[in-house]
């Protein structure tokens, strides 16, 4: 008798974990985060560390549902560079999704911020250096459009040796005409006479 009470027991019990674990895999992410960037940034730290420099809501996974996008820099012995997360709900908690591995840039002194083409529909993340790596002498401009929903990073690098020595160039990645000529048309209003080169970064 004492034993089929014990047994019971362990059913309802199990029955209400499996119970649980559903319930919690279907909850919907708590929406009123998204509207607060102190939330948001408390978000991406909590899973990523203390060394968040840009984090933003938007519809990068989903048309539907949001999600969360931190960069990272890294300075480190044989790493320096910038990295950028998708931060994504899943089974009822946030987790990272994926993130860029490193790419050239710093965030002193650059722009980064939402970006949408009508080619791919989803929020993008645009980053470029501006003047941290140039001097007078010259200098280079790094520049990254980041695809979370497909993973791709689409990059440009701005080298300028001269006035007159100045290219521009395109990872073999671009897949997208507006993107390509985004990219161009925006080194071109400061630098007219740039020379583009297609390679791989």
């Amino acid at each position: 008798m004492l034993s089929n009470k014990i047994f019971c027991c362990l059913i309802i019990l199990a029955l209400s974990i499996a119970f649980t674990g559903c319930k919690k895999s279907n909850e919907p992410p708590p929406h009123n985060l998204f509207e607060n960037d102190q939330l948001v940034l408390k978000t991406a730290k909590d899973l990523i560390g203390e060394n968040i420099s840009f984090s933003s809501s938007g519809f990068f996974d989903s048309d539907s549902v949001k999600s969360i996008v931190a960069g990272a820099e890294v300075s480190e012995k044989n790493e320096w560079g910038i990295r950028f997360y998708l931060i994504s709900w899943i089974e009822g908690e946030f987790q990272v999704k994926y993130d860029t591995g490193l790419l050239e840039g710093s965030f002193v002194q650059c722009m980064v911020d939402k970006i949408k083409f009508s080619d791919p529909g989803s929020e993008l993340i645009y980053y470029n250096s501006r003047s941290y790596f140039l001097g007078t002498g010259g200098g280079d401009v790094y520049s990254h459009i980041i695809n979370l929903k497909n993973q791709k990073v689409y990059s440009a690098h701005l080298s300028v040796a001269s006035e007159r020595s100045i290219s521009l160039e395109l990872s073999d990645n671009i897949d997208k005409p507006l993107i390509k000529n985004f990219f161009i048309s925006y080194f071109r209003r400061d630098y007219p006479n740039l020379r583009l080169v297609e390679k791989s970064i």
